[in-house]
Order: C-alpha cells, then structure tokens, then sequence
C-alpha cells in the first residue's frame, strides 16, 4: 500500500508535517527531542518516539546511518505534497521577478523567451529551471518568404501565428531564381495559411493540382525540407538554467557525486524525457525520487506543468534534491506558464 492510500492519525499527520518542513529548511534529521520542545507539541518525547516508530514501520520516515534523528522518505514527501501542505500564493515581488525577465527580451523571438523563462525560474526558485520548446509541427503558418544568401545557399523564413519565426538554411544542387522561389512560398502561405505545419508536411499531392508544373517542382524542394526539419525538431529545444543552484545543495557536496549529477543535468535527452507533458494535463505535476522511473535520478524531485503559446504546448518546470519548499515552487511553476502565454498573447495583438 501506497502513502497515498493510507491514512494518518492526527499525531502521525503532525510529526511527519515537522519532520518534513524541518528537513527542507535544515537539511538534517528531525529528533523526537527536538519536536518536543516545538511550542506547537503538546507530546512528550517518549509519545513522540513511539510516533516516529510506526511512521518509519510504515516507510514514510527513515533515519539515515546511527543518528537518532529521521528525515522523510519518498512516501512521506508524497504524503506531504497530496495531502499536508497548503498551496501558496507566489509573493508579488517574485512575480514582478518572473515578469520582467520575459518582457524585457524580444518576444517574438521564442528562442529568447524560452531562455528567459527559464533563467528567470531558476533565479526565484534556486534549483535547475527546465523548460521544452513547443513542438513546432503544431505551430499555425502566417507566411513563408526565402531570400538567397550565396551560391545555391539560401534562407527559409516559416512565420508562424503569434509572431513567431523560424529559420533553416537550405542547400540546392543548382541555383534557382529568386522569382521561382518566391512563387512557390506564395502557393504554400495560400495553400496553408491558418493551418500548421504538420498539416502542410502531410498534404497529398491532390492538394497541388492546380499548380503548374513549372512551379510544383519547387515546391516538392521546399515541402520535403520543411518536413525534415519539423520531424527532427528537438536539437536546441531544451532550455536550462540553474545546474550550479542543484550542486550548492547539501545533499551533493559528496565529492563522489558531484560528476554524476553534473551528468544528469547536462542530458538533455534524458530532460527531455523527464519533463514531458500529455497536451491535455493542465495540473502541476510532481514526481518525486523513484517516481521518476530513472535510477539515477532517484535523488531528485521534479515539479512541471504545460505552458501554451496559441496552437503549441510545451512543458517547464524545476528539477532539485527531494528536499525543496515544494508551496513555492508549485507556485512559481504554474506562474511562470501563464505568464508565458499571457505576454505572447499580449504580443501578437
């Protein structure tokens, strides 16, 4: 059985609340001594031993080497998340924080917002800010314009809705003319103007049957290349910010563990994993150590949730040691995603 399917007397809810909220805030184990003498306990240090005893029974408390002192267990985090601590509202300055980091950057630049999203996560919370692009299959087209940069090397320019523009260089065996070019970006903006770009990729032919030959040909050039570049749409789309805020934590000063969670920070593919979110979860999401299904990462706590801009979903978040202000960070997350799509909204009026 679960902690959380289990049910806590009121003594058992009380001691586990302290230990957790001391261990956050200290970092070493909690003594039935030291609860004891707590204003707030009205049980003697033998009552509050006993507690301690059936919690640990139970796996929602350990005590790590000989000390007398416990600390929580990954039950007891969880116990603590779902059913013990209150949600809190972010403070104003942390939010006037998080705000001015996006709109003092270009925002119609999603790369440049997406680093100061995350930048501006780990700097209020003080763990790694984690935040994944959106997928770019979902983006809505405005427009596409191409301009030659040198011999048979030219510029695509996707606009997409929101303002937003993504570019790729393409390379052509033979030089084309730019009016050619030109021509065949005007049949796809018209063809494709309002839908995405997965629509556009997965078009059949019988969608360029009014179009001339002369012409379909390079669109076929154009079409393929955008596809490609959309499918494999994940270099860059992972954005970071903050690995020397987990490595100051107590729990890592272990000289041995420092390369390895080095390590893990700095995979992104394995990021990526973590920090994926089904389009249709709106909630803030926390796993924590094994709930994490990675062995390395059993060590840490992450806390995520989707953010939209228009058409497009991506997710962001924080990773740290299981010993972190979980209210706070909660709540700076869920800020943060809305705050994202309120300043791109606001943006492309």
């Amino acid at each position: 059985m679960t902690a959380n399917s289990e049910h806590l007397s009121e003594r058992e809810h009380q001691v586990l609340e302290a230990i957790v909220r001391n261990y956050i805030l200290k970092a070493a184990p909690t003594s039935s001594r030291y609860l004891a003498r707590q204003t707030d306990f009205d049980l003697c240090a033998a009552s509050i031993r006993n507690v301690m005893s059936d919690l640990e029974d139970r796996g929602y408390i350990t005590h790590p080497h000989t000390s007398a002192g416990r600390v929580p267990t990954d039950h007891g985090y969880r116990y603590y998340v779902d059913r013990v601590m209150n949600y809190i509202e972010l403070p104003d300055n942390v939010k006037q924080q998080i705000r001015n980091a996006l709109v003092t950057v270009d925002q119609s630049d999603l790369h440049l917002l997406l680093e100061a999203a995350s930048r501006a996560l780990s700097r209020t919370t003080n763990q790694l800010g984690v935040i994944l692009a959106p997928k770019l299959s979902n983006g809505v087209l405005s427009r596409l314009f191409i301009f030659n940069v040198a011999e048979k090397r030219y510029i695509l320019n996707i606009a997409l809705d929101f303002g937003f523009v993504k570019t790729m260089v393409l390379e052509f065996e033979t030089e084309l003319p730019q009016e050619r070019l030109e021509c065949a970006c005007r049949i796809l903006t018209s063809k494709f103007n309002g839908k995405t770009l997965a629509e556009m990729c997965s078009a059949d032919e019988g969608t360029y049957d009014d179009v001339p030959d002369f012409d379909l040909g390079i669109v076929r050039l154009l079409v393929p290349s955008i596809k490609k570049m959309v499918q494999g749409d994940t270099a860059g789309s992972v954005f970071t910010e903050g690995q020397t805020n987990v490595l100051l934590q107590p729990e890592f000063f272990d000289r041995t563990r420092v390369g390895a969670v080095i390590e893990i920070l700095e995979e992104k593919n394995l990021l990526m994993h973590l920090f994926e979110t089904s389009e249709d979860e709106d909630r803030v999401l926390v796993s924590i150590g094994g709930e994490n299904n990675e062995g390395q990462l059993e060590s840490f706590s992450v806390i995520k949730t989707k953010y939209a801009i228009g058409n497009m979903t991506g997710s962001l978040g924080v990773i740290g040691p299981k010993r972190m202000p979980y209210p706070l960070l909660i709540s700076a997350v869920k800020y943060t995603a809305g705050v994202l799509g309120e300043i791109v909204q606001q943006h492309s009026r």
